[in-house]
C-alpha cells in the first residue's frame, strides 16, 4: 500500500511540475526564477519518490514470488 502511494504522489508531482512548466512556456503565468526553480524541484523531485516507488514494489513482488517459490518445493 505505502508503494502505491509513493507512485501516485510522485506521479502527480511530476505532471504538476510539467504543467506548470508548460504554463510559463506559453506565458499563461509569469516566469519568475524561484517559480522556475521550484517546479523543477516539484518534477525532480516527483520523478525520484516514483523511482523509489516503482522499485520497492518490485523488490516487495519478486521477495513474495520467491516465498511463494520456495514453498512448493
Amino acid at each position: 500500500m505505502r508503494t502505491k502511494r509513493h507512485m501516485l504522489i510522485g506521479g502527480t508531482m511530476l505532471v504538476v511540475g510539467w504543467v506548470v512548466i508548460f504554463a510559463m512556456v506559453l506565458e499563461v503565468i509569469p516566469s519568475p526564477i524561484w517559480l522556475n526553480m521550484v517546479a523543477y524541484a516539484v518534477t525532480i523531485f516527483g520523478f525520484m519518490l516514483g523511482m523509489v516507488g516503482v522499485m520497492t514494489h518490485i523488490r516487495v513482488n519478486l521477495q513474495k514470488h520467491r516465498d511463494n517459490d520456495e514453498d512448493r518445493y
